[in-house]
This record gives C-alpha cells, structure tokens and sequence, in this order.
C-alpha cells in the first residue's frame, strides 16, 4: 500500500482556487462596470445639454434679427429637425402693442418631445423707442 505522501501530485489549479479568483475578479469588476456605466450616462446627458443650448441659442439669434412687432410667442415642435421642442413666450415688461416706448422680455424654453421638463431656458429683454442717457 501506497502512502498518502508518496502520491505524486497533478498540476493544476483546485477548486478553491478558481473560486477565490473569480470572486477577487468580481469585486474589481462590479464597481468599475458601475463607474463606466456612469460615466457613458452623464455623455449622453452632456450632449442633450449641448445641443438644446445651441437650439436656444439659434432661436435668440432670430428673435433678434426680427422686427420688434413681430417678436411673438411662438412654439416650434421638432425644432431644425432635431428631437427638442422650443417654445418662445413674449411678455410685455414695460407698456403694450400701442406705447411709444415698451420693453419685452422673450423667454426661449427647450424641451424633450413629451417631457415637461426644461433643459435649457435662456431670457432676453428687448426695447423699443427707449432713449438712453441724459
């Protein structure tokens, strides 16, 4: 009879081993998965940001290359072809359609189609016949 001590032993790894390194793997995993998944969220919500920015802005720079009657309130669905409402609402601040001299405040608001949620609000206040100085 053979003695335990005299048997020769195989290589390879043993079972314990395998599961201790597939728990030491998944504990690395797990949080660096979850970072990167974070990570690939907050660029996509960054260029939502950006892009709805640069629709609020493209609307200003009409609003302020219209004549001052015919800056309204308007809404746009589907703005320039992209998937961002823009909604622009005009006030009056100071006086009315008929004054001499009024001052409107036009708000430009951008939105996901059916989400009431704005991304992106830009303000401007526009005068006519205001005389500045002395």
């Amino acid at each position: 009879m053979v003695a335990f001590s005299q048997c020769q032993r195989t290589k390879g790894f043993t079972l314990i081993e395998l599961v201790m390194t597939i728990v030491v793997v998944g504990l690395i995993a797990v949080p660096l998965s979850l970072s990167l998944t974070a990570q690939v969220q907050g660029m996509v919500k960054s260029g939502a940001y950006t892009a709805a920015l640069n629709l609020a802005r493209f609307e200003m720079e009409r609003v302020n290359n219209l004549a001052y009657a015919g800056i309204t309130s308007a809404s746009f669905p589907n703005y320039q072809g992209y998937p961002y409402n823009v909604d622009r609402s005009v006030t009056y601040v100071q006086g009315n359609d008929s004054s001499a001299e009024s001052l409107k405040q036009v708000t430009v608001n951008v939105t996901q189609p059916g989400s009431s949620a704005v991304l992106i609000s830009l303000t401007v206040y526009i005068a006519k016949n205001v005389s500045h100085g002395l």
